[in-house]
């Protein structure tokens, strides 16, 4: 069955820009696509397609450039991840780590903010601190 795309509800475009907001390759680029955007249901959870009718293609490094977590009510993990193909947005996944349906939708202003590794030259707990030169 087709998809069924409309326009973007507040919520998803709150969490949308809240995962907009680091800085990381591409992240120019999506923030132009935002206007075109419109999305489709694919799970109860929140998660949905998302196709992009406009705007310049985002260099991102990986498929999954930002994505943010919180707890939910009974203090399992929400995921938040933005799929980007082909310099596109084309999914924004929310899913619970222990996949249980999830009690409480996440506020976006609650989502603590990731991006891969080294891509918005943030260093991962444990690791040292790079340094210029080989």
């Amino acid at each position: 069955m087709p998809l069924s795309f409309r326009p973007l509800n507040a919520y998803e475009r709150e969490l949308l820009e809240r995962l907009l907001e680091p800085a990381f390759p591409g992240r120019p680029e999506l923030r132009g696509q935002m206007e075109s955007l419109t999305a489709a249901d694919l799970h109860k959870d929140g998660t949905v397609a998302l196709h992009c009718s406009s705007g310049q293609p985002a260099p991102v490094k990986s498929r999954v450039p930002t994505e943010g977590e919180c707890p939910d009510a009974d203090g399992v993990p929400i995921h938040i991840l933005l799929h980007v193909a082909d310099g596109f947005m084309r999914e924004l996944e929310i899913y619970k780590s222990d996949l249980s349906c999830i009690l409480k939708s996440p506020a976006a202003r609650d989502l603590v903010l990731f991006t891969p590794h080294e891509e918005a030259g943030v260093e991962w707990p444990g690791e040292e601190p790079k340094t210029g030169g080989a």
